[in-house]
Order: structure tokens, then C-alpha cells, then sequence
């Protein structure tokens, strides 16, 4: 889901920006500014969004009988 359309937009996704710590970034247009603020220059680069991790399924959840034919 990179490019779903719910995804917040703030500077923490936007290729103009870049990170400088936990709560503030630089961009390239309005100097530090922190992670949730929004300018109109706004534009999404997918590769800064760090995507959940997957849940694993527990080896207690199949049995047996479930791999047998």
C-alpha cells in the first residue's frame, strides 16, 4: 500500500524534505520545519514512508490435520 490515497500528507513524506531528527525536518523550501507541517509544494515520494511490518502467524495456529491430504 505505498500509494494509497489515505495516507497522510506531511513533511515526514514529501521529496522536497529531508529528516533531522524525530520531530523536525528540513526542507529544501521553507528551511526546519517539523514533521507534520504542510506547505502547498506538498508532493509524496513513496521511498521516505516506512511501511508496517507483516504479522506473523504463530506455529500454535495450524494443526496437523491441516497439512494433511
Amino acid at each position: 500500500m505505498l500509494f494509497n490515497k489515505d495516507i497522510r500528507q506531511c513533511c515526514a513524506y514529501c521529496e522536497h524534505s529531508y529528516m533531522i531528527d524525530e520531530n523536525q525536518a528540513l526542507c529544501k523550501r521553507h528551511g526546519v520545519v517539523s514533521l507534520d507541517y504542510r506547505c502547498r509544494k506538498y508532493r509524496y515520494d513513496a521511498t521516505k514512508r516506512i511501511p508496517p511490518e507483516p504479522e506473523y502467524i504463530s506455529r500454535d495456529y495450524f494443526s496437523e490435520e491441516d497439512f494433511s491430504i
